[in-house]
């Protein structure tokens, strides 16, 4: 998963057979990196500072409107999603939302009226909930009194600089918060994504002729069924929310390869203007939107993938809304996935001492991710990959960002009670190197790679010789518990929510540590995640993407909670695709009913021994385990007891 803050994505460091021996061999010959210099570059980032704004630069923002007296979106998305519920599957249109929910047609005349005597264009969206703006910076500075360079929230909602707006009282009232005038501020921080720490990489490789494709995922959790009933997610849309662009190319052929459809314009990209944070950190051949891209439309054979794309690598809040509200307010798509996270709870604490974040982010992002559900829209996001320690931005010093490893580093898109949390698992796998040696693991686990322990603690020259080997080392599913948010109704008195079993299977340093204890406790929020599948690079998948440097090598093995994600996402357009079936909508609440039933489509996985993310372990008897969720699907059972 790619996060704003990224120092542990995917294990691009595999210890498969040549690198056993290759370890033991030469890793004493050549010391790659310093201990201190590794820890360095561990626990401090560049801050990547927002790209200065001009006068007459064109740029956008969003006017949230309060919705009307009395209406509680969040309530109203669960209530149309839990069965029982008289409102259970009574899904709306963005135009009816708008109606039961939006502000009144003449407050949006008087905000377009008001923008336009400021050369400005507004755009309401059909919900009646959000205006989108355009225009000059001149014109924004102009009409609010501030300056975008340096504007930060005030208690005023519409207030961004020293003096009041040339906003009338009346109309100022109808505001909840207002989104993208801070992104520009130079005070602003986002981690940069990229480091340099030297790794030994595994050579260039040969493309196997049988392993690891669309089948790993779709054969071993049961969806192959779903094939056999005529069930290909034909008439559906899958959306892929993304902050990086992708070659249409690659994707087509990873389809041929597949052998699934690649008829013309299945594949489309909306881009959407959105405030860009930094113009000089996008990528238009990302190999998240490829193999997000690939594998939704691989698992899903004849569904569509609409890619919204605000191509900006150093994501905002209003990045995150803008994407989500163009897929919600076209209202094709069935499912959306997501792959990027936002900002981790040190970011948050910082940003919200700038008053540079909106005060209501939280409350803001559920309100959007609320119009998905009550459109009947299922909503995934990967969990992330940095295991249950993840990073956390502690403090800034001039343009370098200072890191801690905690728990409790948690991104609120990644853990909002309104989407499904999708974690990562490990599949049984046996590697061998020399004669003498060999990693194994003997059953589908939590992903965390402290299976690979035991070679460690008998070769300690590894991390002596190479200690910038340690970041690919401790790779693993995200999960845990968010204390920004309740915990929701939905996972109230299942077994396992609120309680733990944990090892710390890393050190103080962040180090693997080889002696550890089952300790148990009780915690609050939002547990995470609520669901799991193979996401570890050593069993995951191949994608293909022609590069330059490589033009030969087009494929390539990767994973991730953000390949399981989309695969997720996949699975519901085919369920949708069955003829007269109403949209699955969001999953949560659904499904914590099913996974307490005898005939669950969940297998939990709460064994204590060898199934950590790196500290959380399985209770035995539980139905929820912090480091997977529920468990493992089997989707052909889920399609049968899903209302």
């Amino acid at each position: 998963m790619k996060n704003s803050l990224r120092k542990t994505i995917l294990m691009t460091l595999v210890v498969s057979s040549w690198l056993i021996m290759d370890l033991q061999i030469h890793t004493a010959a050549k010391t790659v990196l310093s201990v201190p210099k590794m820890y360095q570059l561990l626990t401090t980032t560049k801050n990547e500072p927002p790209t200065r704004v001009k006068n007459d630069q064109k740029v956008s923002f969003d006017i949230i409107l309060k919705p009307k007296p009395g209406c509680n979106l969040e309530k109203e998305a669960l209530s149309i999603n839990t069965p029982g519920s008289s409102d259970f599957k009574h899904f709306l249109t963005p135009t009816e939302i708008g109606m039961k929910f939006g502000a009144p047609k003449a407050t949006i005349d008087q905000w377009q009226r008001l923008l336009r005597r400021y050369s400005l264009k507004a755009i309401p969206l059909k919900n009646r909930l959000m205006i989108r703006v355009f225009g000059r910076v001149n014109k924004i500075d102009h009409l609010f009194r501030t300056n975008l360079n340096t504007a930060c929230y005030h208690q005023n909602v519409v207030q961004f600089g020293d003096q009041l707006p040339h906003i009338p009282r009346k109309l100022s009232e109808t505001v909840w918060t207002i989104v993208g005038l801070t992104d520009h501020n130079r005070h602003y921080i986002n981690a940069d994504s990229d480091i340099d720490l030297p790794f030994l990489r595994k050579p260039v490789q040969k493309m196997p002729l049988k392993l690891g494709f669309t089948d790993r995922f779709t054969k071993h959790y049961h969806v192959t069924p779903l094939y056999k009933k005529g069930l290909t997610g034909k008439g559906q849309t899958v959306g892929i929310i993304a902050l990086e662009g992708a070659r249409e190319s690659n994707i087509y052929h990873f389809w041929h390869h597949e052998k699934v459809s690649t008829r013309r314009k299945r594949l489309t990209v909306q881009p959407i203007l959105s405030p860009l944070y930094n113009t000089r950190d996008s990528e238009s051949d990302s190999d998240e939107t490829t193999m997000d891209a690939e594998y939704a439309g691989s698992v899903a054979p004849d569904a569509n993938v609409k890619i919204y794309l605000v191509k900006n690598g150093a994501p905002t809040l209003t990045n995150l809304i803008d994407a989500y509200e163009k897929a919600f307010n076209d209202n094709i798509v069935s499912s959306t996935t997501n792959s990027w996270g936002l900002m981790d709870s040190g970011t948050v604490s910082i940003l919200r001492h700038r008053r540079l974040l909106t005060p209501v982010y939280r409350q803001l992002l559920t309100f959007v991710l609320a119009q998905g559900a009550i459109q009947g829209i299922s909503n995934f996001i990967a969990s992330g990959d940095a295991g249950a320690y993840k990073y956390m931005v502690k403090s800034v010093k001039r343009n370098q960002l200072l890191l801690d490893r905690t728990l409790d580093a948690s991104d609120f898109s990644d853990t909002n009670q309104l989407i499904t949390s999708v974690g990562g698992t490990t599949l049984p796998l046996h590697l061998k190197g020399s004669p003498k040696e060999s990693i194994i693991n003997k059953r589908e686990r939590a992903w965390g790679t402290d299976y690979l322990w035991p070679f460690l603690k008998k070769h300690p020259i590894v991390f002596q010789a190479n200690p910038g080997l340690l970041n690919g080392f401790v790779a693993g599913s995200a999960g845990g518990f968010d204390h920004c948010y309740s915990t929701p109704a939905y996972q109230l008195n299942v077994p396992g929510i609120n309680t733990f079993k944990a090892q710390n299977f890393l050190s103080a340093l962040g180090q693997p540590a080889f002696s550890h204890q089952v300790i148990s406790g009780v915690d609050y929020g939002r547990n995470y995640p609520d669901v799991s599948a193979n996401a570890d690079e050593m069993t995951g998948y191949w994608m293909y993407q022609r590069i330059k440097d490589h033009p030969r090598h087009a494929w390539s093995d990767g994973g991730g909670t953000s390949v399981v994600s989309p695969q997720y996402a996949a699975v519901t357009a085919l369920i949708n695709s069955q003829p007269g079936r109403k949209r699955m909508g969001f999953w949560n609440p659904q499904i914590y009913q099913l996974a307490q039933q005898a005939d669950s489509p969940f297998t939990p996985l709460n064994r204590t021994q060898n199934n950590s993310n790196l500290y959380y372990v399985g209770q035995p008897g539980t139905i929820y385990n912090q480091a997977t969720g529920l468990g493992i699907p089997n989707f052909e059972q889920l399609a049968k007891v899903y209302q």
